[in-house]
């Protein structure tokens, strides 16, 4: 299928190098070339006929704000064409301020055959999935107080969730108070999220997919900081690049974080990126009043409301205030209440196995799969959109160059 391309740049050494690169590839054509003045500013960036092009070739200088803000209108368009960025050289924080633009694809000094061949696969699988409303999505797993087992409810979920679609799913540890997600599942991981924050300037799909742990059950598991002293290299910003990352890689088609019971710079960057928010709680008076406080909370740090979802955990109906009750203190709806069922659970626990794995045919695993299935398959069309950070880029080409 041929791919139509719009070319612009500044040099024109740059500009009979780039139509070399479109002419050697068999399926673009090329439907618009212009060379870009300077100084450039938003009102003399030329516009491209009409039919659009399905990709902007564009020369990228970083020292210029206007041609940053062009690309961020063109991209919060509905129908806008996919950008691949030309640089002859780049640093790391050029290369992440690209990221942060949402950009497609960076190529960097010498463009080869191959990797301009699979840049155009990736854009045809990303154009589908888009048309088929198949992208990443990203759930936030946040307990309203301690002890309500967010952890054990992340495994189960995200468990539940990989054995009943197809596409994978993966798991990422964020709890930085307790990571012990590698506990539960009983895996002792060669690599954790700090070896992605280590690798980030230079980081790949491939390595990402050979830093994750992944279990025979299709699960993908990333744990957190081994150690509680590590937690402090675990800051916000990265955790936020590397969501948007692994978000636009469409390498997944969920992404489940588990983020503890605490309220940090890091659980409010995660749940920014995130499109569903499910708060985890326990029918009590103290649980509740917390769940409260926080649901008041959320909106000052401009978390929207559509896309969180209450569920109650270990439910007894002997000592539990009622679900009703509940409801109405809390004026939302639950979307699921869950039994309490101790000793099955603990035995799951001891043995690193998640619940819905060791006893599928258990109450209790019936009723984490239900809610799965609520939260993760009915309601994927909820929550806030993806915004500029929805696409990816080739980040080969700068350890190449580098």
């Amino acid at each position: 299928m041929p791919v139509r391309f719009s070319l612009f740049f500044f040099a024109k050494d740059t500009g009979q190098y780039l139509k070399g690169v479109l002419r050697g590839f068999p399926q673009s054509t090329l439907v618009f070339v212009r060379q870009l003045p300077e100084p450039l500013t938003e009102g003399n960036f030329p516009t491209p006929p009409d039919p659009p092009a399905d990709v902007w070739l564009l020369e990228y200088r970083q020292d210029l704000p206007a041609l940053d803000r062009i690309i961020e209108e063109i991209l919060q368009q509905p129908e806008h064409p996919a950008i691949f960025l030309y640089l002859a050289q780049a640093d790391t924080q050029t290369l992440l301020k690209a990221l942060r633009l949402g950009v497609q694809e960076c190529f960097i000094g010498q463009i080869q055959t191959e990797e301009f061949s699979q840049a155009i696969q990736r854009l045809q699988r990303w154009r589908q999935r888009l048309k088929d409303g198949d992208t990443t999505k990203i759930a936030a797993l946040l307990g309203c107080k301690g002890g309500v087992g967010v952890s054990f409810l992340a495994v189960n979920m995200a468990q539940s969730l990989a054995a009943s679609i197809s596409d994978p799913v993966l798991l990422m540890d964020l709890d930085l108070n307790n990571s012990d997600i590698d506990s539960l599942l009983d895996i002792k991981p060669r690599y954790t999220i700090l070896d992605v924050i280590d690798k980030f300037d230079t980081i790949d799909p491939q390595y990402l997919k050979d830093v994750v742990h992944s279990r025979e059950s299709g699960l993908d598991v990333l744990p957190g900081p081994p150690r509680l002293e590590d937690r402090e290299l675990v800051r916000a910003p990265i955790v936020q690049d590397i969501l948007h990352y692994i978000k636009a890689q469409y390498m997944y088609q969920w992404l489940i974080l588990d983020l503890g019971d605490t309220l940090d710079e890091v659980t409010i960057k995660s749940l920014e990126v995130a499109d569903l928010l499910v708060l985890i709680l326990e029918l009590t008076i103290p649980a509740l009043r917390d769940a409260k406080k926080l649901l008041e909370i959320l909106p000052i740090l401009e978390i929207a409301p559509e896309k969180i979802r209450l569920v109650a955990n270990c439910f007894n109906p002997a000592f539990c205030v009622s679900v009703q009750d509940g409801e109405k203190y809390l004026r939302r709806e639950l979307s699921g209440t869950l039994r309490c069922d101790r000793q099955e659970a603990v035995q799951s626990l001891n043995e690193g196995v998640p619940l819905v794995e060791l006893y599928p045919s258990h109450r209790l695993s019936q009723e984490i799969n239900q809610i799965t299935q609520k939260l993760f398959c009915q309601d994927r069309q909820n929550g806030n959109q993806t915004g500029r950070w929805a696409r990816l880029k080739n980040l080969l080409q700068w350890r190449r160059a580098s």
